[in-house]
């Protein structure tokens, strides 16, 4: 909101700042309006292949994409279908179980990426995420905890066909 700030603190020329205050309001309506920053992000839809052999099917959820988990290399003594969600940090959630859990979520447009939350159940928590387009067969995962500082690991998620 650049441009707002701008708009604001300037004084030059014979409008008021009423009449700043409008003008800023306008632009700021056409930018939020114009549609141009949710068409901006890439198309992240598909199904993509984790580096500890997961996958994870991005969809729609509503106006935003999400994405679930659809496949997965069980722990020994268990299936696909039993797996629970033992590690979460939240003991509350430890029941529910980790085929179809929604590890991408609250997913917002940025200029070339997403940002929103990414939930890893192999660690039990989750962590502010970036989700970046690379190539046609590449996403890029990045996960972001703040302990003193933003601990950040990133992961390339290979395109499943």
């Amino acid at each position: 909101m650049q441009i707002l700030s701008f708009c604001l603190s300037s004084t030059t020329g014979p409008v008021g700042h009423t009449g700043r205050l409008v003008r800023a309001g306008l632009i700021v309506s056409g930018l939020l309006f114009a549609g141009g920053h949710a068409s901006a992000a890439p198309d992240i839809n598909g199904s993509w292949r984790t580096p500890a052999g997961a996958v994870i099917r991005i969809t729609d959820c509503g106006k935003v994409p999400c994405g679930k988990i659809v496949d997965f290399k069980p722990p020994r003594g268990h299936t696909v279908q039993s797996t629970r969600d033992s590690n979460n940090k939240d003991a509350s959630k430890r029941n529910r179980k980790v085929l179809g859990l929604k590890v991408l979520w609250r997913l917002k447009p940025e200029s070339k990426s997403w940002s929103g939350r990414v939930y890893d159940p192999r660690r039990g928590f989750s962590a502010n995420a970036s989700v970046r387009r690379k190539s046609a067969s590449e996403l890029e995962v990045q996960g972001c905890v703040r302990v003193v500082f933003n601990v950040c690991e990133k992961e390339i998620w290979r395109k499943v066909n």
